[in-house]
């Protein structure tokens, strides 16, 4: 029996035999279990893609972007609890720097989870850009 049959038997309750209260017949449960196995592989997958991406991203850029110094102009704390309900930190720190060559400033940003940052407002930190195109940063503190 298909997908399609199951779930119009299921909706319609045309075949009361099978059809208990709002259960699914036994032969069409293996396939909502397929369904749910086949979203639950799409979810992982597509997890594992985003790090992938991420880690070539900041590979790409440490060996072709330009490394400049920018000005930490805030860090924000945010206290947050965890799935199991234990108290978590997050802080958020933006940094500006200004293009000598266009006097565009540009501005980065990054978080840093249950540790306190080593950087204060106006310190400078290191950033690497691509060199076309800034709004490609890595912020690593």
């Amino acid at each position: 029996m298909s997908i399609l049959q199951c779930r119009e038997l299921f909706v319609s309750g045309r075949v009361h035999e099978f059809v208990v209260g709002n259960r699914l017949p036994a032969f069409c449960k293996g396939e909502v279990y397929m369904i749910q196995l086949l979203l639950a592989s799409g979810t992982i997958a597509l997890m594992i893609t985003f790090v992938a991406y991420q880690m070539n991203k900041t590979r790409w850029l440490r060996s072709h972007g330009r490394q400049i110094v920018a000005m930490v102009t805030s860090i924000r704390q945010e206290t947050g609890k965890t799935a199991w309900g234990l108290s978590r930190d997050n802080y958020y720190i933006t940094a500006t720097w200004t293009n000598p060559r266009t006097g565009r400033t540009h501005t980065f940003w990054t978080w840093v989870m249950n540790s306190h940052p080593a950087y204060r407002q106006g310190s400078l930190v290191p950033v690497v850009i691509d060199p076309n195109n800034p709004k490609r940063y890595a912020l690593d503190l």
